[in-house]
């Protein structure tokens, strides 16, 4: 008879290797795994320690520091790191290598839900309330399942855009729930998710061009006739999103202030 640390441990890695392989691109299916992995927490098949002293188990005078993740207040990529690297090969008992193509596709994909899972479940012990809500016994809704319902209250507090309104539940992508991760971390002083964001690969791969462009020996010989206006608009388009930003910030520097 199968058993349900069997069954966890089935979806999980089927659920992995379809983001993985891209058969499953859609958001549900990383929500999916944060949930999944919320089930082992409340099965207690697998318990989510972090070992402080991890980097001295080479040394003979190694003890082992073990801590849950209820119990550290800084939380960084490091202790990440080691969550998904144990869980991978305590739980999953996998032994999947960054250095190969297909693995690492499967570690991002392992990485990017266990910090998210970190953040909901710390703060629902913290909070005790359940950040990951059930309506209609079903975690998800939209249009292919692409949402899960969050707690509204924990969404307003650490990403107030997402939920400006504060209503009790709202529903996040698997993006959006990244976003509420990564503004929890910063609050904590961790890193949670080192992984590094489309839009500042973007701004930065653009940033190199114009530098390239400016600084070669023959200055704009890389560039074009439609270069010139290009570059305005997107200075423009810079200067508008740091006013922007400038202005939100400022926002709720008011808000906390008065509240």
């Amino acid at each position: 008879m199968t058993t349900r640390n069997e069954n966890l441990k089935t979806l999980i890695t089927d659920n992995i290797n379809d983001i993985a392989s891209g058969v499953r691109k859609d958001s549900n299916a990383r929500l999916n795994l944060v949930v999944l992995l919320q089930e082992v927490e409340k099965s207690g098949k697998f318990d989510f320690l972090i070992d402080l002293n991890a980097k001295d188990q080479s040394k003979e005078s190694w003890v082992g520091d073990f801590k849950t993740i209820h119990q550290i207040n800084k939380l960084t990529q490091a202790h990440l790191k080691y969550l998904r690297d144990t869980f991978m090969m305590n739980f999953l008992g996998v032994k999947w290598k960054a250095s190969d193509k297909d693995n690492k596709a499967k570690l991002d994909a392992l990485r990017d839900a266990m910090s998210a899972f970190v953040c909901v479940s710390v703060n629902a012990k913290n909070m005790n309330k359940d950040i990951l809500k059930k309506k209609n016994d079903s975690y998800f809704t939209g249009a292919n399942k692409s949402k899960v319902y969050v707690n509204g209250a924990f969404v307003n507090k650490e990403c107030e855009p997402l939920n400006k309104d504060n209503v009790n539940e709202i529903a996040l992508n698997f993006s959006e729930l990244t976003r509420v991760a990564r503004a929890w971390y910063k609050r904590i002083g961790g890193d949670g998710n080192g992984r590094k964001l489309p839009f500042d690969s973007a701004i930065e791969r653009a940033t190199r061009f114009i530098d390239d462009d400016l600084n070669a020996v023959k200055p704009f010989d890389l560039s074009s006739s439609k270069s010139h206006s290009l570059v305005n608009f997107l200075v423009n388009n810079c200067n508008k999103w740091l006013q922007a930003k400038k202005n939100i910030q400022t926002e709720l520097k008011e808000k906390r202030k008065a509240s």
